[in-house]
């Protein structure tokens, strides 16, 4: 199992590495040509560019080897960050490009003003040679930033706590307004910390929840690094307990080590599993499968909702945690009528959240297939980038509602 980690990880590492060449060469490349710039600078420009390509896998790589928390945090904004603005960068430079190309005479007559503008600010623009290519690239760079800056601002501070009602034909009396709180993707490592997952549990306490879902990607990088910033979820407040699923991460950060360190805090693993349990007079099952690409890192792990489905087919409603929205597929075929999903972070940002639907058919939200019904948390936390945009970051309320 190591060497197949190891192997997807190098491969992995390589590609990101190609496509973020790619990614950062042409958005410097545009921009010097834009800004009319030459000489040496354009040599230094080049020398820093090539730098932050590398600073990303290689950051990667020392999060997951290095015990120095500080250096690993630092490391991990600035590669991070960097990469998330030249991603925000390169889908600008490319409508910049393509506004160039298809110039109505808005384009001219926006560059000609911005450009007086700057001149009559006193910016030092006499060896402009594009007065479009220049005012094009001004914008393109400001936008970026702004995006840049204001993703980070949504990342860390504007979670949202989201209220879903979910409208059910014949629900049992005792489960009328059954409160369930699910959180997923909140990916403790490099760059969140027990901090930020404190602000997480305080929020969930506070609605007083029947039971907290968990569902996946919950860590990002191994046990004896990361595990002492979970120990706010052991302070989770809730009537029936909270229950928790593995994601694709959790295997990549060696799941068979995070398990029981996330049973310690006295949280309920679902290894294909199901627990009933008793809401009055009705019979609740919490049912979760392990992720569904488990199984080609771990074979005892692959994913199997028939066996937790098994023993809860009698009762009043049936809940399914599966960290990926794709699981939908086989587990509506066992009677489930609820599936909570995670594991898209609703593209998390900008053109992550276009792009996303390209590769997924349940991105965010509550949705209907045959007989059972599927949320997609838009996820609690971020990977990689510390941006968000266009993706809120959520806390989500689930309430069962009688279908009127």
């Amino acid at each position: 199992m190591r060497f197949l980690l190891l192997k997807q990880f190098i491969i992995f590492l390589s590609i990101l590495t190609s496509l973020l060449g790619f990614i950062y060469f042409y958005s410097a490349s545009r921009l010097i040509t834009g800004f009319s710039l030459g000489g040496s600078v354009v040599y230094v420009i080049w020398l820093l560019v090539g730098l932050l390509v590398l600073l990303v896998p290689i950051t990667y790589g020392f999060s997951r080897l290095s015990r120095k928390e500080k250096t690993q945090t630092f490391f991990a904004y600035l590669s991070f960050t960097n990469f998330g603005f030249f991603t925000i960068l390169f889908t600008l430079v490319l409508g910049m490009d393509i506004f160039r190309l298809l110039d109505f005479g808005f384009v001219s007559a926006y560059s000609e003003s911005l450009f007086q503008f700057l001149v009559s600010l006193g910016f030092p623009l006499d060896g402009v040679t594009e007065v479009k290519g220049f005012s094009l690239a001004f914008t393109t760079l400001g936008l970026a930033i702004g995006l840049s800056s204001l993703g980070v601002y949504n990342a860390h501070i504007r979670i949202k706590t989201k209220i879903v009602n979910v409208e059910v034909d014949g629900l049992h009396d005792d489960l009328q307004g059954f409160t369930i709180v699910q959180i997923s993707d909140i990916h403790i490592g490099p760059t969140i910390k027990a901090k930020f997952l404190k602000r997480v549990v305080s929020r969930i306490n506070a609605i007083h929840p029947g039971l907290v879902a968990i569902t996946g990607d919950l860590v990002d990088g191994p046990a004896p690094v990361l595990k002492k910033y979970l120990s706010p979820l052991q302070d989770l407040k809730t009537n029936l307990g909270t229950y928790y699923v593995t994601g694709n991460h959790e295997y990549y950060s060696g799941v068979l080590s995070w398990i029981p360190e996330i049973q310690n805090l006295g949280i309920n693993v679902l290894l294909n599993q199901n627990k009933i349990l008793e809401v009055g007079n009705a019979k609740l099952l919490i049912a979760g499968v392990t992720d569904l690409s488990a199984g080609k890192m771990l074979p005892s792990h692959q994913t199997n909702p028939k066996r937790a489905m098994e023993g809860g087919e009698l009762c009043d409603y049936k809940i399914v945690l599966a960290h990926q929205p794709n699981s939908i597929y086989e587990t509506s075929k066992y009677g489930f009528d609820l599936q909570l999903s995670g594991h898209t972070h609703g593209g998390q940002y900008f053109p992550g959240n276009i792009l996303i639907y390209f590769a997924q058919k349940f991105v965010a939200g509550l949705h209907q297939y045959k007989n059972t019904k599927i949320y997609v948390s838009r996820g609690t936390g971020y990977w990689g980038p510390p941006l968000r945009l266009g993706a809120p970051a959520e806390i989500t309320v689930l309430k069962l509602m009688k279908k009127q």
